[in-house]
């Protein structure tokens, strides 16, 4: 799959974001942002993810569809988890930050890792 300049440099842009607000302490517009940039960057990888599932590169191999359903779903949980704490005004903590970071970069490390996504589409 091809994404466009700006969705490269989107998926690199929240894993740096997240990782920096996982570091040190975050603003929380600093942080609403980084949940902002991280919805973006999930659905970029649930595009590409889609396309496979539904068989636009070719029939697809239920076991990595199944691997993909549980990155989503981790993402999602983890991103769910931080917004709540963004929308309630409370802090967010750094474990729900850092399961983020970990559940973006590991679906897109496995989309990579099948294919789906070429390293260099997201550099």
């Amino acid at each position: 799959m091809k994404f466009s300049f700006k969705s490269k440099h989107m998926i690199m842009a929240v894993l740096f974001a997240v990782l920096s607000c996982g570091l040190s302490a975050c603003s929380e517009k600093a942080t609403q942002q980084t949940v902002y940039t991280a919805e973006s960057t999930l659905t970029v990888l649930e595009s590409a993810a889609s396309q496979y599932v539904e068989g636009d590169f070719g029939t697809p191999d239920t076991d990595v569809v199944a691997q993909i359903k549980a990155y989503d779903s981790q993402v999602y949980t983890a991103l769910v988890n931080v917004r709540s704490s963004v929308e309630a005004g409370d802090s967010v903590a750094t474990v729900d930050k850092v399961a983020l970071t970990t559940a973006l970069a590991a679906f897109q490390a496995y989309l990579i890792k099948e294919n789906i996504i070429k390293s260099e589409d997201i550099k």
